[in-house]
């Protein structure tokens, strides 16, 4: 497929938006640009998104038909896996709206960024500590891995930008039914270098301050919005 100009724009944006600002700006921004309407739902009726916006959807799904209360709210997860994050479940009854077309490509860009922002918080807090005085960023294991994760990255954004625009990939031509498959190969990178930086960060990446959290939203995403049937990484689980 040949993602529309305009949703490989937004997805750039909440890419850089994730690296700058962290995954609840970089998802308010995209919802807000493809989704306005409604909770984009992922193929099992599952949304993962910014609190503030769930509860707008709710005002307006309620002043839409003229009744009292939050409708909208129905099937919120309490505890969200990030600060300012909410997970809605589907409602069993109710049909819901699915994700925008190429949704799915706009949120691979948001993750690469939340991955960099990762990468980006690794190599500050390993600048900052030392190992029989010498900085961890010079231990050979700690520059081999943080190379691999480099190259992964740029990766990671020529494939999207090859998939996105419809050239051919690195492994030939491109056929429509592959789309999926690329895709759920690309989160599936994307998560597998995210958990290689939180082995550098060791317990620091776990901790209530640690960036920990913010990785497992970005998998949840992926999860989330991911290709539903068997053979998904949350049911395969």
């Amino acid at each position: 497929m040949t993602v529309p100009p305009e949703v490989r724009e937004h997805g750039e944006q909440a890419r850089t938006s994730a690296r700058t600002d962290g995954l609840v700006p970089a998802l308010t921004l995209l919802v807000r640009a493809l989704s306005p309407k409604a909770p984009p739902r992922g193929p099992r009726g599952h949304a993962v998104l910014p609190k503030e916006l769930l509860e707008e959807f709710a005002a307006e799904e309620a002043a839409t038909r003229e009744a009292p209360g939050a409708p909208g709210t129905e099937g919120v997860e309490d505890a969200g896996p990030l600060p300012g994050l909410a997970v809605l479940r589907p409602v069993p009854g109710e049909t819901s709206e699915p994700a925008p077309p190429a949704w799915g490509w706009a949120l691979a860009w948001l993750r690469l960024g939340m991955s960099e922002r990762l990468r980006d918080a690794c190599l500050a807090h390993l600048a900052a500590r030392q190992s029989e005085g010498t900085s961890l960023l010079l231990q050979q294991m700690v520059k081999g891995t943080l190379a691999d994760v480099l190259l992964e990255h740029l990766e990671i954004e020529g494939v999207l930008d090859d998939l996105s625009t419809g050239r051919a990939g690195p492994l030939g031509p491109l056929w429509p039914a592959d789309d999926e498959r690329h895709l759920a190969g690309l989160q599936e990178q994307i998560t597998r270098v995210d958990r290689a930086l939180l082995r550098l960060l060791g317990a620091h990446g776990f901790t209530t301050e640690g960036p920990g959290a913010a990785a497992h939203a970005s998998e949840l995403l992926a999860d989330a919005y991911g290709t539903a049937g068997p053979g998904t990484a949350r049911e395969d689980a």
